[in-house]
């Protein structure tokens, strides 16, 4: 069997992944394209390699439950007998300095695993798809439950079906907080003094808006007004609960989905021409519907298809791809094997044309420099900088991976920025009361260019070599050849 060309080989590099580890394009090469492609549609996700569990095993928070998050760090409810008879001013800020570390942590685990996972594949998807099912850490208790929101309803259903992973951030806390379905409740089922305290009282709509148009079927997706205000009728009581087994300092843990019946709306209600009768089956079958709607399997096969081959993808994938998505009810591993194989996705004219993302960017660098995996908090810092804050997107449609979105000149100077100081080791030094943030000196300019040679056109490489050896590294990172991928 003949290797497999180069040029294909760093491709599939940077789109099944974030832009290739050092000696990862020979054994691309090696395996072939299908094979490659086929290895990375069936991740081994509990066994990854040991300086990533190591990495992730020192993070506080890695591993814990929605349950475990709220008892240990959630301060309002738990505070440290330390604590007792301060004044309330100290307890805030505590609450704030505590609570605040956790998405950090959670951070620390997405680059992680983004870096170094041998599922070059899994990573990428896992970016997509939370982009899509965007949540903001800032709301309420998304702080502490981000983490968990991306361990839990995003990681096990990439490749899973559509249903599965809709349903799952459908009921996780984090979705309900942010899109406040949590307070979404019959008008009718709180009295005035609830109303005074400022619980909810009556129908939202926002989550019910956002997953019609942004998680399913599409802002054309032919759905109207008065099949928003429907579903946020069906889907009314649909809450976070709580743990009755687990209490902290006397008071509940909170954590999980919870089914309010009294705050249920049980009306017939009339969503896209089908009739509910009310209860927590009936808002499932609702969204049921949605993930199996024709405009549903073809706005997620656009949106895929984007991510991974062009910013405006061929009509004939797209059409491929929802085809696929209908006759396989949902099977994302399917679909994105049609995409991976398609004749669009290996043509060379696409090589090369997509604009990274900051985040795809900072992955990219540090997966090219084989990044000490014991130091990722000064990319969290790099990634703010650059205008990509993981967790940090306010609007639910998330951030988006077009040029457009992010090719502008303050960006490419940050970026050039970003480069030199990696390239010299010494851009943690934003934190310099921090030893683990301290310069980590520069990187290895020879093996970089064995790393993404590939990547660089025979102008930046001629341009390259009338460089100085001190400034090879920024200078590689800094070009225009490897914000592209």
């Amino acid at each position: 069997m003949a290797m497999l060309d180069g040029a294909t080989a760093l491709h599939l590099a940077n789109r099944l992944g974030f832009g290739p580890a050092p000696g990862e394009l020979a054994r691309i090469r090696k395996l072939g394209f299908e094979a490659y492609i086929d290895e990375q549609l069936s991740p081994d996700l509990k066994n990854l390699p040991a300086p990533i569990n190591a990495a992730l095993h020192k993070i506080p928070s890695f591993g814990k439950n929605t349950y475990e998050l709220y008892k240990e760090f959630w301060w309002k409810v738990q505070l440290p007998a330390s604590m007792a008879g301060k004044p309330p001013k100290d307890i805030k800020r505590l609450v704030k300095r505590v609570s605040n570390q956790i998405p950090d942590q959670a951070r620390s685990a997405r680059l992680v695993r983004a870096i170094a996972s041998p599922w070059r594949l899994q990573e990428a998807l896992v970016e997509f798809w939370f982009n899509h099912f965007n949540v903001y850490e800032k709301k309420e208790t998304s702080r502490i439950w981000v983490g968990a929101y991306e361990d839990e309803a995003i990681r096990p259903h990439t490749l899973g079906r559509f249903r599965d992973l809709l349903l799952a951030t459908a009921k996780h806390p984090v979705m309900l907080i942010y899109l406040d379905n949590a307070r979404n409740v019959a008008p009718v089922t709180l009295s005035s003094g609830a109303r005074q305290r400022g619980k909810a009282t009556g129908i939202n709509e926002n989550y019910a808006r956002e997953v019609m148009e942004l998680h399913t079927l599409g802002v054309d997706g032919g759905y109207t007004q008065s099949d928003v205000t429907a579903l946020a009728h069906i889907l009314t009581g649909w809450t976070v609960g709580f743990d009755p087994r687990e209490t902290a300092n006397g008071a509940p843990v909170k954590g999980g989905f919870w089914f309010a019946a009294p705050r249920h709306d049980p009306s017939a209600q009339t969503l896209l021409g089908r009739h509910f009768a009310g209860g927590l089956e009936e808002g499932e079958e609702a969204l049921l519907m949605l993930a199996k709607h024709p405009s549903t399997a073809h706005h997620v096969s656009f949106k895929l298809a984007q991510y991974f081959v062009a910013d405006q993808p061929p009509p004939t994938l797209v059409s491929a791809m929802t085809d696929t998505f209908r006759k396989t009810d949902g099977d994302l591993r399917a679909v994105t094997r049609l995409m991976l194989v398609s004749k669009e996705f290996r043509d060379p004219e696409k090589f090369g044309r997509k604009f990274k993302t900051p985040y795809a960017y900072v992955v990219s660098a540090a997966r090219a420099t084989n990044y000490d995996l014991q130091r990722v908090d000064p990319l969290i810092v790099a990634l703010k900088q650059l205008g990509q804050p993981l967790y940090g997107c306010v609007t639910p449609d998330g951030y988006a991976c077009t040029e457009t979105a992010w090719l502008d000149p303050d960006a490419m100077m940050r970026r050039i920025s970003f480069a030199i100081a990696f390239g010299n080791g010494r851009f943690g030094v934003a934190h310099p009361g921090n030893d683990s943030l301290a310069p980590s000196g520069p990187v290895d300019a020879d093996r970089l260019i064995e790393t993404i040679g590939p990547a660089l056109s025979v102008n930046a490489r001629s341009a390259l070599a009338k460089t100085a050896k001190s400034l090879w590294a920024g200078a590689v990172l800094g070009s225009p050849d490897f914000m592209r991928c």
